[in-house]
């Protein structure tokens, strides 16, 4: 990972006590302070928090100790921190190694609090930490328990609704003298040229903002590290900014070697108006592009970016329609149409959507597939089913109310109800609803006809041991499991959401509604169970359209091409 900071004393000595991911934020936070408080010796105490808590590395705790020395922690090391460009040392704060003290200057406003979490953090501990639930939650989560198939019908509606609701015109943001007015006045970026200006004139380095979700798992994510490999391999720097509170795991990832990771923990911003961080990073970097990965602080940004380095090239990549605020990020990307140079989309319904029915300039929106993101496109073969063996049904994806596991499960029970012992279920994947998950195979005594697999089992190998991939979500763009399943010689049964058309078969389609989705996958895994040619028919459909989908211009090389250009 990209430092710009040197520490003192000896880092080995001062980090030994973390884990490579706790080391990996600390040297993200103290990126960012180094940024946003160019030329100041700064010093950093970290300390170790609970797994209910998210790291925080940038908000306004780190500046005031409220989390951490004002709530009685002790922390685990300290060290200062020189930025890196500093040609002297003589005002560097070190640890007196005797008394174990610090020695520093009067201004406390050098001291930075930094909060760690253990690495068996996660959301779902953070969220099981909360004591108290608001009525509504607690009774969508009982109903969701006790009658998960009626209650799909009320969500189905709701579910109606959202569609209808995002076909509605959606307005722009407009560019005002008065915004504008507040982003100059607000910029303090005079007065830190001024407080660096010692250091003289450096060259600024040619680098890619890559804006993130956080750095976990996630379809949008995992097309974020490949942006980040790609823009290293066109020997441009990648600034990769998160703003989601997460535990990090990815930041470990070969990705964000050499790259400049800054995780933000918000707020962040001194003012209204004021945007220290982007300041920063135009002062010390030449900036080439954006590429915005299902960021909402990167999209506010965005106004400011254009208006004061109007030759940033800017690009989105857009994934799934929610049935959220209208949209979700797609929604983000019309609001913010007027500072964006290009939308990338994945899927022919994202295209539709934007141009016909949100009047998106055609030439702005470019549908470029995640073609060979986690498979390569070497010629397919189909995999043969074992003779004699039970039938192989696959759910490969995050335990989330997206992904609706608790359909699949729905199914095993009914499929081991009237055909006992002919299929056999791998659930393969985590996320938040692992509990409510677990609780219903057990409930439904499922444990001998389902496995549960983790991430640690390599995602090939389920489809090695796999008949048929069953996507049973409730909304989707185009998911790269399809691509994969189909890629490893097994064909998918999908809910009809988003554009899976694109490269499911229309026999292997199946209704929303959990009801019906149950009834469809049943008559449709029994018959393929009893006719190995029509198993084999159904996946060679679904190569066919693989293989003409796979024709288009990918994303790797939209984005390659892109780079090469930035890096001239």
């Amino acid at each position: 990972m990209r430092r710009l900071f040197r520490i003192y004393p000896d880092p080995r000595r001062c980090l030994a006590m973390l884990t490579r991911r706790q080391r990996a934020l600390v040297m993200a936070a103290a990126s960012y302070h180094t940024l946003v408080w160019p030329g100041k010796t700064l010093i950093f105490q970290v300390y170790l928090g609970e797994k209910w808590q998210y790291p925080r590395l940038t908000d306004i705790s780190t500046l005031n100790g409220s989390l951490t020395a004002k709530a009685g922690l002790h922390p685990a090391t300290i060290f200062s921190v020189a930025d890196s460009r500093l040609k002297t040392e003589g005002d560097v704060a070190v640890l007196d190694s005797d008394s174990g003290t610090v020695n520093l200057s009067p201004d406390k406003d050098n001291v930075r609090y930094i909060l760690l979490t253990p690495d068996d953090a996660n959301d779902e501990t953070v969220r099981d930490h909360q004591s108290t639930e608001r009525l509504l939650v607690r009774m969508y989560k009982s109903l969701e328990q006790k009658a998960p198939i009626g209650f799909d019908y009320v969500r189905e509606l709701a579910r109606h609704v959202a569609e209808r609701r995002n076909d509605r015109g959606i307005p722009q943001l407009e560019t005002s003298t008065d915004s504008r007015q507040i982003l100059e006045e607000g910029s303090d970026s005079r007065t830190q040229d001024e407080e660096f200006s010692s250091l003289g004139q450096l060259h600024r380095e040619r680098a890619v903002i890559i804006a993130m979700y956080w750095l976990q798992a996630g379809g949008a994510e995992q097309w974020g590290l490949e942006t980040i490999r790609l823009t290293k391999q066109a020997g441009l720097l990648p600034i990769v900014i998160t703003d989601r509170d997460s535990q990090q795991p990815w930041i470990t990832d070969a990705a964000c070697d050499e790259a400049l990771v800054l995780p933000l923990t918000r707020p962040v911003e001194g003012h209204p108006g004021a945007v220290p961080l982007l300041e920063a990073l135009y002062r010390r970097y030449d900036i080439k592009g954006i590429l915005v990965h299902h960021c909402q602080w990167m999209y506010d940004q965005l106004r400011w970016v254009k208006q004061h380095h109007h030759e940033t090239y800017v690009v989105d990549s857009l994934h799934i329609l929610e049935y959220v605020m209208q949209g979700g990020y797609p929604r983000e990307a019309v609001t913010h149409d007027r500072w964006i140079d290009l939308h990338h989309v994945i899927s022919p319904q994202l295209e539709r959507w934007m141009v016909d029915g949100h009047h998106i300039d055609p030439h702005k929106v470019v549908d470029a597939p995640l073609i060979g993101l986690s498979t390569g496109m070497a010629p397919l073969r189909y995999k043969v089913r074992d003779s004699g063996q039970q039938l192989v049904v696959a759910f490969v994806g995050r335990m989330t109310r997206q992904k609706r596991p608790e359909a699949f499960i729905l199914l095993a029970r009914k499929l081991e109800k009237s055909h006992h012992g002919t299929f056999r279920f791998i659930m393969h994947g985590s996320g938040d609803m692992e509990p409510f998950i677990d609780g219903l195979i057990v409930r439904y005594g499922l444990g001998s006809i389902i496995e549960r697999r983790s991430g640690d089992v390599p995602v090939s190998q389920t489809y090695r041991e796999s008949d048929v991939l069953l996507i049973s979500s409730i909304n989707e763009g185009i998911t790269l499991t399809t691509i994969e399943a189909i890629s490893a010689g097994i064909p998918v049964l999908s809910t009809d959401v988003g554009s899976q058309k694109t490269l499911v078969s229309t026999e292997g389609l199946l209704p929303r509604l959990t009801s019906n989705f149950i009834r469809a996958a049943t008559q449709e895994l029994l018959h393929i169970d009893d006719n190995e040619s029509e198993r084999e028919a159904l996946w060679e459909n679904e190569r066919r359209k693989l293989m003409r989908f796979s024709q288009m211009r990918s994303a790797d090389e939209l984005f390659k091409t892109l780079l090469a250009k930035w890096s001239k």
